[in-house]
């Protein structure tokens, strides 16, 4: 019916007036209100699914410090030992576990494996853009002889978590991050002091053992673990590159040939970007660099002000993004929040800190952009006492490493998925406060909404009238008016 000629068309046009008008009255007076106490949802048109599988697409966080313990991650499981002397303290796994004694030790780390990671955690990260999972797993997982203190039945909580994953859509990378004799000496390797990896055919031996059952494990998984890094860190400050190779040839030939459709990724042993290519070998295929990229550990970064950190990163990920278009693909698989080195542990059970010149090299030489250093405040590890301002810092500061990380090249491991007292490196935590985009990053909101996030979790926002955390919203009367006249378009067809 045409109403075009029709007395009833200026009756309807009157009824969408007076409609009109009253919606625009209750959103003046507040009936209709939007909180705006959070940000408002992200662009839901960009690829967020979590089975959403394209290499350009990763975005993962590390699945750290469950099967090898690390202090600062959960720094319960250290401070037992406070009451020892400092130099029967135990200072990583292996001397965790040789300080309580196997059964003991057995206890704590199955009672930690079971509950550290749960199926709520991994749907967390599903539901905040997370569609990859880093797993480190120490050699002894897979390769554990009498004469060692470690403790292994790993396995059965790893396929635990793969297949949450499989029921999440989460892809996975299996990470062997321990090897015999340490590849790098750090606590994260199992076994803090002077590395002996390469020192002994034996230890290389035995790393290409728990490789290949660690390979064998993925191929039983094959919809689930896409990714085998075959060795996590392996010092270049210690051992040959042409060593390093070596070892790297002889892994890819191994997992190439039990799981060729897996992603073969390597560390690039904190070389530079310009010195990669003596880490591969032309006949690689399906073959991924991984890169850790942080500021806090040199007693330089920290010196860092805010505006130099943010600054900072586009300079330390020029070359990377220029081997990622020229060579093969990269991968940041480790990076955090963190400018300064205040957290609990961080630079290992026992010592302090450059930032306040406790760490035991210092001398009590602080290392900070500010007159007075204290780990306290922002840089303690209380979220409650974090500034506004500080938080903005974080978002800015994370969102300049996801500019590029997510943009620029294959993908990114934030390190670490949650933890027990280090906010900035709390990837959930992030999230919850704001300083971490909840969406992939062509889904965060923009730069001009990160004032209204760090408000909506600042700590004093309680003190706030309810009234002033709501404003009315002049979408509705739009979104109603504009209904209303494709109705009245449609009858005049």
């Amino acid at each position: 019916m045409n109403y075009f000629f029709s007395g009833d068309f200026h009756i309807l046009i009157l009824v969408a007036w007076i409609l009109s008008t009253a919606v625009a009255d209750a959103v003046s007076a507040g009936i209709f209100a939007v909180d705006e106490s959070t940000p408002a949802p992200a662009d839901t048109t960009a690829t967020t699914d979590a089975t959403d599988t394209d290499l350009s697409t990763i975005r993962g966080v590390n699945i750290g410090g469950v099967f090898l313990v690390e202090p600062f991650i959960k720094p319960s499981l250290f401070d037992q030992f406070l009451n020892l002397s400092e130099a029967d303290r135990p200072v990583d796994e292996w001397t965790f576990s040789q300080t309580l004694g196997k059964e003991e030790a057995r206890r704590q780390l199955e009672d930690h494996w079971d509950t550290f990671v749960t199926k709520e955690h991994l749907e967390q990260l599903v539901m905040s853009g997370i569609n990859w999972i880093r797993i480190p797993i120490g050699y002894w997982a897979f390769n554990l002889t009498d004469a060692e203190p470690f403790i292994d039945g790993q396995v059965p909580y790893v396929e635990r978590i793969l297949e949450w994953s499989r029921d999440l859509g989460l892809s996975v990378e299996l990470d062997l991050h321990g090897a015999p004799g340490s590849q790098n000496g750090y606590d994260n390797s199992g076994r803090r002091g002077t590395p002996e990896w390469l020192l002994s055919r034996t230890n290389v031996d035995r790393t290409l053992d728990a490789l290949t059952k660690m390979t064998l494990l993925a191929v039983d998984w094959p919809d689930v673990v896409r990714g085998i890094q075959i060795l996590n860190e392996p010092s270049r400050w210690k051992w040959p590159v042409a060593d390093i190779l070596s070892f790297y040839n002889e892994a890819y030939d191994i997992v190439h040939a039990l799981a060729p459709d897996a992603y073969f990724m390597i560390h690039d042993t904190f070389l530079s970007p310009n010195d990669w290519p003596s880490l591969v070998s032309a006949n690689w295929t399906n073959a991924l660099m991984d890169t850790h990229i942080y500021q806090m550990f040199d007693d330089y970064m920290v010196t860092l002000n805010e505006t130099a950190h943010i600054e900072m990163v586009r300079t330390m990920a020029q070359n990377i993004t220029q081997f990622d278009r020229k060579q093969f693909g990269v991968v940041v698989g480790e990076f955090s929040a963190a400018t300064h080195d205040c957290t609990k542990y961080i630079n290992g059970f026992g010592r302090g800190s450059r930032w306040d010149g406790s760490i035991d090299y210092a001398n009590g030489q602080k290392h900070c952009p500010f007159d007075t250093c204290t780990c306290t405040g922002d840089y303690g590890g209380n979220v409650t006492e974090f500034s506004t301002h500080y938080k903005r810092f974080l978002r800015r500061y994370v969102d300049a490493q996801l500019e590029i990380y997510d943009q620029e090249i294959v993908g990114w491991f934030y390190w670490n998925f949650r933890t027990e007292a280090a906010p900035e490196w709390d990837y959930l935590l992030g999230v919850e406060q704001g300083w971490i985009p909840k969406f992939a990053r062509s889904a965060f909101p923009k730069q001009e909404d990160v004032d209204s996030v760090m408000e909506a979790t600042a700590p004093d926002e309680s003190s706030k009238s309810p009234a002033s955390a709501v404003r009315p919203s002049a979408g509705l009367p739009i979104l109603l008016g504009t209904i209303l006249l494709r109705c009245l378009a449609s009858m005049l067809v």
